[in-house]
């Protein structure tokens, strides 16, 4: 029999707020500068320190918040694409950059006590690895194969030529979070009951050329992904206080919350624009629902993350 799965013990960082305007010229131009404040995009998140420093803050207070041990994670699953900021001070490899990164991860882990746990890496996701860390993390929960899955995101850009995201309207921004998935939680700490996690496959992949054309196919694929949600789990949209879209940018948020069904005040959209799009910042955003006491117990939230090929849908509710 599958177990009940709770995410919980969120803990986050990000960078410093850097202004659109501070980066025209350093790889931005007036133009795009000026696309993007159209969009409601006025900063982005950018982090001063090692990702992997960044990542170790949050694994230590997520663990401590989860009255748990290091050696009381027996599964980790790594979500990045920011291999080569994972660790800054890195020389020349004898071994390839891959593999010496790869060694260095297992090294950092073991370094803050977890040396039991099977480790994973979600990255062909892109923008939506947390959700393949999630629907890693809920089948080994799920299916009673692990205790407590330690879920560790953290990107982290360079110059901002390398940031922009023409195709979603966006500039990406630095952060690292991470996330305790277990069977249980404490009724003192805040924590939500998985409901529901699944993909929804883009109808036409080569879209991502055209900009309309993607974003297009992102609401096809939220639309399907929120369907199968409302069918395995007998919902509707009016069953859920908030929807949490990626932060791509103003526009993009509303029009999709209202597209799914969700009236503007439904649309969590603190964040928007201000950090630029984190690409697991629903999670950050997660946080700040249960931070600043905008949900309540038994309240339902809708996160939506949108990867390359694929989006996908994670249902929760509050215990």
């Amino acid at each position: 029999m599958l177990t009940t799965v709770v995410i919980r013990a969120i803990r986050y960082e990000i960078g410093q707020c850097v202004p659109l305007c501070d980066l025209v010229g350093d790889g931005l131009s007036v133009e795009e500068a000026g696309q993007l404040l159209d969009q409601g995009i006025v900063g982005v998140s950018v982090l001063e320190r090692p990702l992997a420093q960044a990542m170790e803050a949050c694994i230590r207070e997520s663990v401590q918040s989860a009255g748990i041990s290091a050696e009381d994670i027996d599964a980790v699953v790594l979500a990045t694409e920011s291999f080569a900021a994972l660790f800054e001070d890195d020389g020349p490899s004898t071994v390839g950059p891959f593999r010496n990164i790869r060694n260095r991860i297992f090294l950092f882990l073991y370094r803050l006590g977890i040396r039991k746990a099977s480790v994973l890496c979600a990255t062909y996701g892109a923008c939506a690895n947390l959700l393949q860390a999630v629907i890693t993390a809920e089948a080994l929960v799920g299916k009673g194969l692990s205790r407590n899955v330690l879920i560790v995101a953290g990107e982290k850009f360079g110059a901002p030529r390398a940031r922009l995201m023409p195709e979603a309207g966006s500039m990406a921004g630095d952060g690292a979070a991470a996330c305790i998935v277990s069977g249980e939680a404490s009724q003192k700490e805040d924590a939500f009951r998985l409901a529901y996690v699944g993909l929804a496959p883009y109808q036409q992949v080569d879209a991502t050329i055209d900009r309309n054309k993607m974003l297009l196919e992102m609401f096809r694929a939220m639309r399907n992904a929120a369907a199968d949600c409302y069918e395995a789990c007998h919902l509707q949209p009016e069953d859920f206080r908030w929807i949490v879209p990626g932060d791509y940018n103003t526009v993009t948020s509303v029009t999709h919350g209202k597209l799914l069904g969700f009236s503007p005040d439904r649309i969590f959209m603190k964040n928007v624009g201000q950090l630029g799009h984190i690409p697991f910042d629903p999670l950050i955003n997660l946080a700040n629902l249960t931070h600043e006491r905008l949900i309540a117990k038994t309240d339902r939230v809708f996160l939506f993350l949108c990867g390359p090929v694929s989006c996908g849908a994670i249902a929760l509710e509050t215990i």
